[in-house]
């Protein structure tokens, strides 16, 4: 689940015009239906989309663009279609171009990015137009987000069909080489396509980034007021996830008009709690054993 109370994989379609699209294509695996009954849970997830269809796959398969292939192939898509990944998170205003690969220059982005390394980049000319992807090497300062375009899906298979070959110097074939391979073999133009929001979950350290952006603050409103670098931070965190909760040794009489005072700056409070002790110690209570230690340490 995200932060949010979203899954994932409905959360990862969130930026997405849904009104761009005939049917929504999820691919799982038999096995993940047959042990963690993942249609029944992907479904609920999706139960207000009507053109939501489950592909089932019985067995792995060796990589992104062979999923890829085998659900156009199981599903019968025909004409334009958008592939995206399960494992992020982003935001586009819409799709301009039906040959693209959704992108990010770091050049213009002011948040970190992990785990460059698994990424592919993408070489651009002036028009914008993509003259290359490399998977996993460091060609450019445009990412691939992992969301792509084609005006064919016939375009994809074919090009995968000949690209997964024994001969062929890559064993495990990515979305990007069949880019690659449409650009400078078949002359296919493809356009770069900016994203205006990214979050990625790829993996467990950028997993942990995500929570603690999705952090609940406690803030000691006694101690943190409202001079100018306090609202500063605090909008700062509260724009990439973070939720407040206020407390304060004020009474009650107080609360209304620190809610008007934050609300004025931008910042919202889920709550503020009056009446609480000013003691610098705070504990966080997880369970009857923490409790009961620190009953203990009272007497």
């Amino acid at each position: 689940m995200h932060p949010d109370g979203k899954l994932l994989v409905r959360k990862c379609i969130d930026g997405i015009p849904m009104e761009s699209f005939d049917r929504i294509l999820i691919t799982v695996l038999q096995d993940d239906v047959d042990v963690w009954k993942a249609d029944q849970i992907i479904r609920e997830a999706f139960s207000d989309i009507k053109i939501l269809e489950l592909v089932i796959l019985p067995y792995e398969t060796s990589g992104p663009a062979e999923t890829v292939y085998r659900t156009i192939k199981k599903a019968k898509v025909h004409g334009a279609i958008v592939i995206k990944d399960s494992d992020n998170y982003l935001k586009v205003s819409g799709f301009p171009y039906l040959n693209f690969a959704a992108g990010l220059d770091l050049d213009e982005w002011d948040r970190d990015i992990h785990n460059l390394r698994n990424k592919s980049f993408i070489i651009l000319n002036e028009q914008k137009q993509i003259l290359d992807i490399f998977e996993k090497q460091f060609r450019s300062d445009v990412i691939c987000l992992g969301m792509y375009g084609f005006a064919e899906a016939s375009d994809f298979t074919l090009a995968y069909e000949h690209l997964d070959d024994p001969s062929y110097p890559i064993q495990k074939l990515y979305v990007s080489h069949i880019i690659s391979y449409l650009i400078g073999f078949s002359q296919k133009v493809f356009y770069y396509l900016p994203c205006q929001k990214y979050e990625n979950w790829g993996n467990g350290k950028v997993w942990n980034c995500v929570q603690r952006e999705y952090a609940t603050y406690f803030i000691n409103l006694d101690t943190i007021g409202m001079c100018e670098d306090d609202l500063k931070n605090l909008l700062l965190l509260q724009e990439r996830g973070a939720c407040f909760v206020g407390y304060t040794s004020s009474g009650i009489e107080k609360k209304e008009e620190i809610h008007i005072q934050m609300e004025n700056n931008g910042i919202r409070f889920l709550e503020i709690v009056c009446n609480c002790t000013c003691s610098n110690i705070k504990e966080v209570v997880e369970g009857r054993d923490k409790l009961i230690a620190l009953r203990d340490e009272v007497i």
